[in-house]
């Protein structure tokens, strides 16, 4: 058939979870063109396996988008962990023990939902602006004419409809390579992929189940002496995961591993407690290692995101949710660019912020994939006859806040402008607030009636700034910041790149009798404790302004007073285009 060519703004490789959050999040902020394609038909990718676990920051990050509410109608809710030893026994301190430690969030929970279930609501939620996906689709070459500018169509892809076998171009500013671990765009770009494959293997499997298991909904350990550290995570919809390591020993009893096998071995995993699959949803075999991209954006045109640019085990149960986080962090900065918005630079802030903490999830997954077959990390200089299930235990726990999202951050550096050290002394420790970390969900009071609502969702992601200002006691440093506001932060507020909000330190009859004005924004109250104040380490009598980034991370904090403005002022600069 004649081959046809069209355009559009940006190209989606791959229709995973990774994908159709990009393509759902332009589709949403608008004014963009976007087009995502996939290799494979939908009644093909229907599996109900792959990933099941969306961990709190995850969770947040999807609220802000409007999405998370809809998720948490499907998925079961797991907020208890249980590590069983060998002869059954409950034991303490050991496995996965990390679900306990989630709080300081309202989405304080695994939220447990196979992958199946989260693409359909993702593919509706995408299709409500006119997006959907363009299957079965498949990648056949992809072309970089460095000659156009940069914001112009640089990127040519081949591309083949598999059902009429005609082969069209699409040419695109941007192309974004969702495509998973073997991935097409990385390998026609020959991005090096760097790091290893073990012998390993691990098999994982779903269904409906009946067991004598003591508390069989919870996400649980048994720790087996032929089969690892087993993984028994209760699903959605009634079903259950189990997951075991496939020894070299194992496999030699089988000329074919089928499902039959897959079954067997699962039932001698959990002993000594009983299991019966009433039927088999999904399973799988797969080998253990980790890899990384040489570069997570390319010739200023190509991203790489999720597995196409980092894969690793499955044992922290990260690789959906890094992958989120990388969809999220990319989405909101190319639609600005595009735009004509921000500056072309700021989307070389992804690979800055990115990196570092898929490097952080690859080291402490190489040692609890190890530990979860039942082995010491390679890199253990301790006594070798340590306990591999005490062991997982330690590096679990000093992984929490990272396997929960709560603590990931970005380093402030000198090439990132969005995470930038302002005039307001935050505080250093793990969980105090400071540029480049997650703004903490706090509860707010609305005027009036003083119902609560969080900060989350007063501050949805629609790709524009928030400048939170805490008043607490200082009125007059409010009115000092009021009276010098500059014409450039007006200018972002009337484009609809920034909005305010102005939270008040104790619930009062009306805000304009404590400022003499009208607030800035939104008004909202802290409680009779002052406990958001107290969250983001704020003394009532100075207050504070604190920059939020569209993706809910903090961008700035600044002392409020008559230099807030000049100071904010210079922290836009750096991201706008004027």
């Amino acid at each position: 058939m004649a081959s046809t060519s069209r355009t559009t703004d940006v190209l989606i490789v791959g229709a995973g979870p990774v994908g159709l959050i990009t393509a759902y999040q332009l589709a949403r902020f608008g004014g963009v063109s976007v087009t995502i394609i996939e290799k494979h038909a939908k009644n093909l990718q229907d599996a109900y396996g792959r990933a099941i676990t969306l961990f709190p920051r995850s969770s947040e990050m999807l609220d802000q988008l409007g999405l998370a509410d809809e998720l948490a109608q499907q998925c079961f809710a797991c907020r208890e962990t249980v590590a069983y030893n060998s002869k059954g026994e409950e034991v303490k301190g050991r496995g996965w023990t990390f679900l306990e430690q989630m709080d300081d969030t309202a989405w304080g929970f695994a939220l447990v939902l196979r992958q199946k279930y989260q693409e359909e609501i993702f593919r509706k939620a995408m299709g409500k602006f006119g997006v959907a996906v363009e299957a079965p689709v498949e990648l056949m070459a992809i072309e970089i004419d460095e000659s156009v500018a940069m914001g112009g169509h640089r990127v040519t892809a081949t591309v083949m409809d598999d059902t009429t076998k005609q082969i069209s171009t699409i040419r695109c500013k941007y192309l974004i390579g969702s495509d998973g671990g073997r991935s097409s765009v990385r390998r026609m770009l020959s991005v090096p992929f760097e790091g290893s494959t073990t012998e390993d293997r691990w098999v994982r499997i779903d269904g409906p189940i009946k067991t004598d298991l003591p508390k069989p909904r919870t996400y649980c350990s048994i720790e087996s002496p032929t089969h690892g550290n087993v993984l028994w995570a209760a699903l959605d919809h009634g079903a259950t995961r189990i997951g075991y390591a496939f020894t070299a020993e194992r496999a030699q009893a089988y000329e074919v591993f089928d499902e039959a096998a897959a079954v067997k071995e699962a039932i001698a995993s959990v002993k000594p407690f009983s299991l019966e699959f009433e039927k088999v949803d999904w399973w799988t075999i797969y080998s253990v290692g980790q890899r990384v991209a040489q570069s997570f954006f390319l010739k200023d045109c190509v991203f790489l995101a999720g597995d196409a640019c980092h894969t690793h085990s499955s044992g922290a149960a990260q690789g959906m949710n890094t992958g989120l986080h990388d969809a999220i962090n990319i989405g909101w900065k190319i639609s600005l660019v595009l735009r004509g918005l921000a500056k072309p630079s700021i989307l070389h802030t992804y690979q800055t912020e990115r990196l570092p903490n898929v490097q952080k999830l690859i080291q402490y997954d190489k040692d609890i994939s190890r530990l979860m077959t039942n082995r010491l990390p390679e890199t253990w200089t301790g006594d070798p006859e340590a306990d591999v299930h005490e062991i997982l235990g330690t590096v679990m726990a000093e992984a929490a806040t990272f396997s929960s999202g709560l603590g990931i951050y970005y380093e402030l550096q000198d090439d990132n402008m969005l995470s930038v050290a302002g005039s307001f002394p935050s505080g250093s420790g793990l969980f105090d607030v400071q540029p480049g970390k997650r703004a903490p969900d706090i509860t707010l009071l609305k005027p009036g009636t003083f119902d609560k609502t969080r900060l989350m969702v007063q501050t949805p992601n629609v790709s524009l700034f928030y400048i939170a200002i805490f008043v607490g006691e200082a009125y007059d440093a409010e009115r000092a910041f009021f009276g010098t506001t500059s014409s450039m932060l007006e200018r972002l507020q009337r484009a609809g790149l920034l909005d305010y909000i102005t939270i008040l330190d104790t619930p009062q009859p009306n805000a304009y009798n404590m400022l003499r004005h009208d607030p800035l924004g939104r008004v909202f109250f802290d409680d009779a404790q002052q406990s958001g104040h107290k969250r983001y380490g704020i003394d009532l009598r100075q207050g504070a302004v604190v920059v939020l980034r569209p993706d809910g991370w903090v961008g700035t904090m600044a002392e409020l007073g008559a230099r807030t403005g000049p100071e904010l002022e210079r922290y836009f600069e750096r991201i706008f285009e004027r």
